[in-house]
C-alpha cells in the first residue's frame, strides 16, 4: 500500500509520518539509497551526495513494508501507539514530493 502523508516528527533514526488516523516510521536507512545523516540542531535528516533533506512538516509518498496491529479495535488510541508500520520511500515515485517532480522533471530532460 502507497501513501501520502506528513512528516510529523524527525529523530536520528528516521522519520514519523503521519497516515490517515496513524502513524508509520521511515527508518534512516528507508529514506534514500544514500547516506543518511541527522543534524540535530535542525532536527532534519540530510543524504550525503544528493543533499537532500527530510523535515517536520514535508509532504511525502512511501509505502507500507509491513504492519503490526496490536489489536483489533482501532479506534483505541493507545493501542494504535503501540501498532507499528514502517515505511520505506527507496523506489521511484517515492519520497518527498518535491523529490518525485525533480525526478520527473530530469527524466523529461534526458
Amino acid at each position: 500500500e502507497i501513501f501520502n502523508g506528513e512528516v510529523i516528527d524527525v529523530v536520528d533514526y528516521g522519520a514519523f509520518v503521519r497516515i490517515g488516523p496513524m502513524d508509520g516510521l521511515i527508518h534512516v536507512s528507508q529514506v534514500t539509497d544514500d547516506y543518511i545523516s541527522y543534524n540535530a540542531k535542525n532536527g532534519s535528516l540530510t543524504a550525503k551526495e544528493s543533499n537532500k533533506s527530510l523535515n517536520e512538516g514535508d509532504l511525502v509518498r512511501a509505502r507500507a513494508v509491513s504492519v503490526s496491529i496490536k489489536d483489533e479495535s482501532t479506534n483505541n488510541i493507545e493501542n494504535n501507539r503501540n501498532s507499528k508500520i514502517p515505511l520505506t520511500m527507496r523506489q521511484n515515485n517515492l519520497g518527498r514530493f518535491e523529490w518525485i517532480e525533480e525526478a520527473k522533471q530530469n527524466s523529461k530532460k534526458g
